[in-house]
């Protein structure tokens, strides 16, 4: 499916071994639950086989929890490092722009900001939102979807910001591009099942906890004992309270996604594949066929 229905969707399974090893991708979102919730599997099943992962954040999340700004803001940036390592990401940037309010922003300065890191970082692959922003009421997830888009365009090209070069920074093209189908209409070209990946994605979630229903299960779990009731299904502790709470009540999409592929579990995407450009074509074709001067 593509959204419309008008053109099959590749459905993206396990590789076996490390097919993409020495390659790199980032993850740009806009708050601490985008990534787990959107594309936690492909981000581990990348890593899996082989992809070094690099998580991006643009806003500071003041506005997601239960405090004042700075507790929020505080809690959120914890959340997000722990998150990040319970994936198995190599490092993570926070870009601090305020939350809800990225339409405001200069998207000059923080497309520079991500050309930097793309080109710092070697960037062959970027994961982030659907840079049109179709039916997605959130600004933080339209600008930087769009952004992205525009820095991994441009990071290849040597007359932008050529003072990267004089400090040893290269230009380095963004080959491959999924875009989050984070919207029910949204289209989508790539099915990707994550259905070995389940796990690293419920406990992406259950660190999600000032927001984004990381610590739901336990919070029920302690309600129902309160009120003399208990569910088997949250288990005897708060960790198994919060897993088997997402496993049962938050991944209800991802069911619903893989269905129409027999996949238990799947994330779709849009995605972007850069690498077959007409010099792509002239490169390969010099490596099948050049020949040594006599």
């Amino acid at each position: 499916m593509f959204g419309d229905d008008s053109e099959p969707a590749v459905v993206e399974r396990d590789q076996p071994g490390q097919p993409h090893r020495g390659k790199v991708f980032a993850a740009v979102h806009a708050h601490v639950t985008d990534v787990p919730y959107y594309g936690a599997g492909l981000c581990a099943k990348l890593m899996r086989e082989g992809y070094i992962g690099y998580l991006i954040r643009t806003t500071n999340d003041e506005k997601r929890g239960e405090g004042g700004p700075a507790t929020n803001i505080r809690d959120n940036e914890a959340q997000h490092r722990s998150m990040a390592a319970v994936l198995g990401f190599k490092d993570v940037f926070d870009l601090y722009y305020q939350d809800h309010e990225m339409d405001a922003i200069s998207e000059l300065e923080l497309r520079g900001r991500l050309i930097l890191l793309f080109r710092l970082l070697k960037i062959d692959t970027v994961v982030s939102f659907n840079p049109w922003g179709l039916w997605d009421e959130n600004p933080d997830h339209r600008v930087t979807g769009r952004v992205v888009e525009e820095a991994s365009w441009m990071c290849a090209m040597r007359n932008d910001f050529p003072e990267h070069a004089e400090a040893g920074i290269e230009p380095r093209q963004v080959r491959e591009c999924y875009y989050f189908c984070a919207r029910p209409g949204q289209p989508f070209n790539r099915v990707v099942d994550i259905g070995s990946f389940v796990e690293n994605k419920i406990a992406a979630i259950a660190e999600c906890k000032a927001y984004g229903g990381g610590g739901e299960g336990s919070r029920l779990r302690s309600r129902l004992s309160k009120e003399g009731k208990r569910l088997a299904l949250l288990g005897q502790d708060d960790r198994t309270a919060d897993r088997e709470y997402i496993r049962h009540f938050l991944l209800d999409k991802d069911r619903e996604h893989g269905r129409p592929y027999g996949l238990a579990f799947a994330e779709r995407f849009y995605y972007v594949d850069r690498r077959h450009s007409a010099m792509a074509k002239v490169q390969e074709y010099i490596e099948r066929q050049a020949v040594p001067l006599p």
